[in-house]
């Protein structure tokens, strides 16, 4: 998977280098630069932090990261108690610290979680892809 790839770039970078150059090249190509990207950034940085770095599954424990920002425990978020109460990373808190003031976080999380999705397979969605066109192709 090309996220995977890209991550693992990412990641090596960060590692051997603690710098995100490639991260925040690539995010600025690829993302709207609104709040979107910051999330973007924030994430696969927590994603390196807690070690998820494995070329095959980056793409999952990002994908969970950036989710959990869409879910709360009473009415406290998950990413936003992440960043301000477990996260000891000072690069995570410059990108992420004020995710609650975002008046448009759902959005740019949702933003986020399409972009993900897109480099997600889902056999399923495959096959009835398949099947439709076949139906389709017989009908016409």
């Amino acid at each position: 998977m090309i996220i995977n790839k890209f991550l693992q770039i990412f990641s090596e970078e960060y590692i051997n280098s603690k710098s995100i150059d490639k991260l925040l090249e690539f995010t600025k190509k690829t993302l709207p630069s609104d709040g979107t990207d910051k999330i973007f950034v924030g994430c696969v940085l927590i994603m390196f932090d807690l070690g998820f770095t494995g070329p095959a599954s980056c793409h999952e424990y990002l994908s969970s990261i950036v989710k959990s920002g869409k879910e709360k425990i009473g009415n406290t978020n998950l990413l936003y108690f992440y960043v301000n109460r477990i996260n000891t990373n000072k690069m995570v808190s410059k990108y992420l610290k004020n995710i609650n003031q975002d008046l448009n976080f759902e959005k740019h999380i949702d933003l986020v979680i399409e972009y993900l999705e897109q480099f997600s397979f889902d056999f399923s969605a495959k096959i009835k892809s398949v099947y439709d066109k076949k139906i389709n192709d017989t009908l016409n």
